[in-house]
């Protein structure tokens, strides 16, 4: 299922999941996504889910949208889009068990802020970190390997290892742990879930499935 990640500030707020049909953006209470800012429209965007494909439609010409900084009227979504609406940021992910090709990167391309090193690839993807600061804010880097470092040697650096139970963290080095929601997870290995919010130094990053 497709999903919209809220941003302020490069904090994430909240995901919403989209559902088929109709999906109205705006600070009115009404809309479906609302939010809380006089720099929004009262309705301001609308989202259209038909057969797996969404598309993005402004609705007032005083309240402009830019998708992937450039200004839009319509646009048809794809799998890492950024929409900045106002002051806020919606970051657009297609369910991870669809995407299929459009998540295969090279190395290089996943390299900086966070730097992907990966062993022992395979062709499926299962899951995903996307960058939430940054210069590379919405940028995904795929989970296909059975490991994955996330940092840079001799700074912060994080290994994910991919298990038949799941996903698990662990901190390698750096001046600090990595943090699942906000909390340390020091010396211990953890499993992720769907939508946790990681941190690897300055580096954010939120991990779907």
């Amino acid at each position: 299922m497709p999903k919209l990640t809220l941003s302020f500030k490069g904090r994430v707020i909240d995901v919403f999941h989209i559902e088929a049909g109709e999906t109205r953006i705006g600070r009115d209470p009404e809309c479906e996504i609302t939010i809380d800012s006089l720099a929004i429209a009262p309705i301001n965007v609308l989202i259209k889910s038909v057969n797996h494909s969404c598309s993005l439609e402004s609705l007032d010409e005083e309240f402009p949208i830019l998708v992937n900084h450039k200004q839009e009227e319509t646009a048809r979504l794809q799998h890492g889009d950024v929409i900045q609406v106002g002051k806020h940021t919606l970051s657009f992910s297609e369910d991870a068990l669809d995407l299929g090709s459009e998540l295969h990167q090279t190395g290089k391309e996943a390299e900086h802020p966070a730097d992907a090193v990966a062993e022992d690839a395979e062709e499926i993807v299962k899951g995903m970190l996307q960058i939430m600061n940054g210069e590379k804010f919405g940028r995904i880097i795929p989970l296909t390997q059975n490991m994955t470092r996330i940092g840079r040697t001799g700074g912060h650096c994080a290994m994910i290892a991919r298990r038949e139970s799941g996903y698990f963290i662990s901190y390698l080095e750096g001046p600090s742990s990595p943090t699942v929601n906000n909390t340390p997870i020091g010396d211990e290995t953890q499993l992720l879930n769907d939508g946790d919010l990681i941190e690897v130094g300055s580096t954010q990053l939120q991990f779907h499935v």
